[in-house]
């Protein structure tokens, strides 16, 4: 068995060199792993704050749109009030000038 023991104690110092360097590469690992878990937290929540604001940037853009149309609902409106008061005016104007002719002219 003497002859062996030179072999084995060679045998023991590269087994325990792989475990160090297994150890080694279990923490690069795990390291890699904790990483890469960190980086798609933070692309979660950049596509979260990403989603957020395309949502407010929409509704700010849609509010905006209902106000415009609320604007030209007002502006129609108005120049349909007009259109109608210029017509009941020149209704009124034309039986006043027909009511002087029928009673007076006639």
């Amino acid at each position: 068995m003497c002859d062996w023991k030179p072999d084995f104690d060679t045998l023991n110092k590269r087994v325990d060199g792989i475990e160090s360097r297994m150890t080694q590469v279990e923490h690069d690992v795990g390291k890699m792993r904790s990483e890469s878990q960190d980086g798609f937290k933070a692309l979660t929540a950049s596509l979260s704050n990403l989603a957020h604001d395309f949502g407010s940037r929409m509704n700010s853009m849609d509010a905006r749109l209902v106000e415009e149309k609320v604007k030209w609902g007002d502006t129609l409106r108005k120049m349909l009030l007009w259109a109608v008061r210029v017509i009941l005016v020149g209704a009124l104007a034309a039986m006043g000038l027909t009511a002087y002719k029928t009673v007076f002219v006639n």
